[in-house]
């Protein structure tokens, strides 16, 4: 258990400033859970919702005993705000990593359909392709960055770049949205209409639905499985749950561009244009 972000201001100690582990099948503690998506479609129309939702949970503390050796700190909040500046410093690598996987699920799906139906050769998809590309390879590019000039921690470990990592969440946050309607653009409104399997398998209109979706070499049961795994992707509960998750999982957005503006030397380029300008007086840390 970790303190929620909040301003401390000059409060030496507070009730909210606590931090411990505890056993979470201990007397008194209580788990919410939300509900899942998984489970009320078939899983041949909802494939992301019934195999991999993660199921967030609220969990009520009620008269619940920590022993004291498993308690990090008590009403400190220096030490909560100290950990709460820390607790990124390597959890934000995965998290981003998990953007680069959810670039790259968008990457290949607007591709596929757009190789099905034979419309990759025309100027205005390749340029929406390359859009998907460029978002993918700056979330990779920065978590490259991050480990190749990765620094040495206060405590004298490896961590990676806190700057690049923090501009990489940034990037990968706040562009995913746009990048999921892209790609919803790149796979055309048959994402919104295509019917359930159990239709592709009806006896009356199982073919015909066969028949309409093959384009060329690519029959009706891979179209459906596509645009099934696209719609699950883009525009399912799941999906409007896994888009505001990534939004906020680790901390609102003025938080993320917060802890940019933390971890940026802005000493360099603002010692490069002391020089370039003619400045007399260098900057003094404040």
């Amino acid at each position: 258990m970790k303190p929620t972000i909040g301003d401390w201001g000059d409060t030496q100690l507070s009730e909210y400033a606590v931090g411990f582990i505890a056993d979470m099948g201990a007397p008194g503690i209580t788990h919410i859970c939300r509900s899942s998506f998984g489970g009320r479609e078939p899983t041949a129309d909802y494939p992301l919702s019934n195999g991999f939702d993660e199921i967030d949970t609220m969990i009520v503390f009620d008269d619940v005993e920590i022993p004291w050796r498993n308690v990090f700190f008590h009403q400190h909040t220096r030490a909560a705000a100290f950990i709460r500046a820390t607790l990124h410093r390597y959890s934000m690598f995965p998290f981003v990593q998990r953007h680069l996987r959810f670039a790259d699920l968008l990457v290949g799906t607007a591709y596929t359909n757009a190789t099905q139906t034979g419309v990759k050769m025309h100027q205005g998809v390749r340029e929406k392709l390359a859009e998907l590309v460029c978002y993918r390879e700056s979330i990779n590019a920065h978590l490259t960055a991050a480990i190749e000039m990765g620094d040495r921690s206060p405590g004298g470990l490896l961590m990676p770049n806190q700057a690049l990592l923090a501009t990489g969440r940034v990037v990968a946050c706040t562009q995913l949205p746009a990048m999921m309607h892209l790609a919803r653009d790149l796979c055309g409104g048959q994402l919104c209409v295509t019917p359930d399997a159990a239709s592709f398998d009806a006896p009356e209109i199982g073919p015909l639905l066969q028949k309409y979706y093959r384009v060329g070499r690519f029959g009706g049961d891979d179209r459906r499985r596509l645009f099934a795994f696209a719609r699950d992707l883009l525009n399912s509960d799941y999906a409007g749950h896994r888009l505001t998750f990534q939004l906020f999982a680790q901390s609102p957005a003025f938080a993320h561009l917060l802890h940019v503006y933390n971890t940026y030397d802005f000493s360099g380029p603002a010692d490069l244009v002391r020089r370039y300008a003619g400045l007399t007086e260098p900057l003094e840390e404040t």
